[in-house]
């Protein structure tokens, strides 16, 4: 599989991308990041809103095209958010069977309006984000999983 690397520059434009476009259009009251991946781009884009950002853990790869069955909550939101209007951050949308669960579980919770973000989406994905940024079928190697060179 051809792979992709971002740096955190191209992250960080993205990021701002993201901002800009979405708050144009979007006024979120929360911002829930996703682990592992989804952390980076919340929280920078937290910092550069100035929005409240909580987080929820959804487990599916087991490794590079390695998959479970199905996503796992490995870490549930604990925040009562009935009539908000949520907008969720995450990496990338590869097969969308986590975002797809993200939303349903988020959606269970009444908010007002739950949007989706990504810095990209695969053709693979069974999920429409509302926002993002590249568009490709490479496997994208971000700057958080990028392995050392040399260990100590």
């Amino acid at each position: 599989m051809d792979k992709e690397y971002l740096d955190w520059h191209k992250v960080d434009e993205a990021v701002w991308t993201l901002a800009d476009v979405i708050l144009k259009e979007y006024k979120p009251d929360l911002l829930i990041g996703i682990s592992r991946g989804g952390l980076a781009p919340a929280v920078r884009f937290s910092h550069i809103t100035r929005l409240p950002l909580r987080v929820m853990g959804f487990k599916f790869y087991k490794g590079i095209g390695e998959i479970q069955e199905k996503p796992e909550i490995t870490i549930p939101l604990m925040e009562n958010i009935e009539n908000k209007k949520i907008l969720v951050i995450d990496d990338v949308a590869d097969t969308g069977e986590t975002l797809v669960e993200v939303k349903r579980y988020l959606e269970e919770k009444n908010p007002a309006e739950v949007r989706v973000a990504v810095i990209a989406k695969k053709p693979t994905s069974i999920f429409d984000p509302d926002y993002y940024i590249m568009f490709t079928d490479k496997w994208i190697v971000f700057p958080w999983e990028k392995m050392p060179v040399t260990k100590k």
